[in-house]
């Protein structure tokens, strides 16, 4: 049977009570023909998630409706391996409450890295052992994101990775490292041209309007996307919950974003990607949609992005006709269409601009 997640906003929330919660939920379970399978608190932000396996999502909100009142703020489906990439190795679980080995509850949340590598687009044939070097970096990047005990999601970029952490240190840790990393083989291979991105944020399993991680996921992407050569940028939450080092921010190492500026690019970024395909993606849409005047979107755009809100939409567009290329399931032509592009000329025109190649060249 399917498995899913939901997530319930509850202030007052503490683990007496939701143990209590649990075991209602178990003394029904079996007339919706549904198992409850695990649950995590998090006390200090009133929050809950429910790991639940079931026929189907109705099943699952009726179980908890007639248990114990209440209704999930969301319910999503989790698919495939995605659980297990997240959530489900090294962990204890109490009565269904999911602790870490050493006792402490888990509160769900992950720390996500996005990291994208910037290599230099053309290398002497005669330098081979730069090449060399070079097509060995992306597998070095990977062991240390597994240094700290981290899991990779396979990308079908090579010069991205997205790493998945259970505390902040771990995170923050490995981001230091694969800036050393990349730094080092910059200097000994002598390519100024190879620089990097990175961002990281906090992550909670489900939200009240996204699915399992999705949030997160997109958010630490966006912050990879806007981040400066050589730069890691990350959300004012993370710098609180890894105690980033005051220091590390005045020498331009990390760039944090404050979390009023967050949310907006959550919203702005969610919005793009949902329309990225629509014709009526535009700033006056953009500016309806968020409830801000065109020029108050085009200045917080700017500043937070670099962008203009336009150059922004357009870049997004790109950045997503890159990936569909290298999955390899289009051709050129509908994959302009599909990402907003009526003309496949003008949007190969584009594409070299911001990536310094054709779009036949990806392949």
């Amino acid at each position: 049977m399917p498995i899913y997640m939901d997530f319930h906003d509850l202030p007052e929330i503490n683990i007496e009570d939701s143990q209590k919660a649990h075991l209602k939920d178990l003394s029904v379970q079996e007339k919706y023909q549904v198992r409850y399978l695990q649950y995590w608190i998090n006390e200090q932000d009133g929050k809950a998630y429910c790991l639940i396996e079931g026929p189907n999502k109705e099943a699952c909100e009726a179980t908890h409706l007639e248990a114990n009142g209440i209704t999930a703020c969301n319910l999503v489906e989790v698919k495939g391996g995605m659980y297990d990439l997240f959530l489900g190795d090294n962990q204890k679980i109490d009565h269904g409450l999911v602790r870490h080995f050493n006792g402490d509850i888990d509160n769900g949340y992950r720390f996500i890295v996005s990291l994208e590598l910037q290599k230099p687009q053309n290398i002497p044939v005669s330098i081979y052992k730069r090449k060399s070097k070079l097509d060995e970096l992306r597998s070095d990047c990977i062991g240390i994101v597994e240094k700290y005990h981290g899991r990779d999601i396979n990308q079908t970029d090579e010069n991205k990775i997205i790493g998945i952490f259970r505390t902040p240190e771990a995170a923050l840790n490995c981001g230091l490292d694969l800036r050393s990393k990349i730094s080092r083989i910059s200097k000994s291979l002598k390519l100024d041209a190879l620089n990097f991105k990175m961002g990281i944020c906090v992550g909670q399993p489900v939200t009240a309007h996204q699915g399992f991680f999705e949030e997160a996921m997109n958010f630490s992407r966006l912050l990879c996307d806007i981040s400066g050569d050589s730069e890691i940028t990350v959300s004012r939450f993370f710098c609180q919950l890894s105690n980033l080092d005051a220091k590390l921010v005045k020498k331009s190492i990390f760039r944090i974003i404050e979390t009023p500026d967050g949310d907006f690019l959550k919203s702005l970024g969610s919005l793009v990607e949902k329309m990225l395909h629509k014709e009526e993606l535009s700033v006056d849409f953009l500016g309806r949609e968020l409830g801000i005047s065109r020029a108050k979107l085009y200045r917080k755009t700017k500043y937070l992005t670099g962008d203009s809100p336009n150059h922004f939409i357009r870049n997004q567009r790109l950045n997503k006709g890159m990936m569909l290329l290298k999955e390899g399931n289009l051709n050129i032509s509908e994959v302009a269409i599909d990402i907003g592009f009526n003309n496949p000329s003008y949007f190969s025109k584009c594409f070299q601009n911001r990536f310094g190649m054709t779009p036949s060249k990806v392949r």
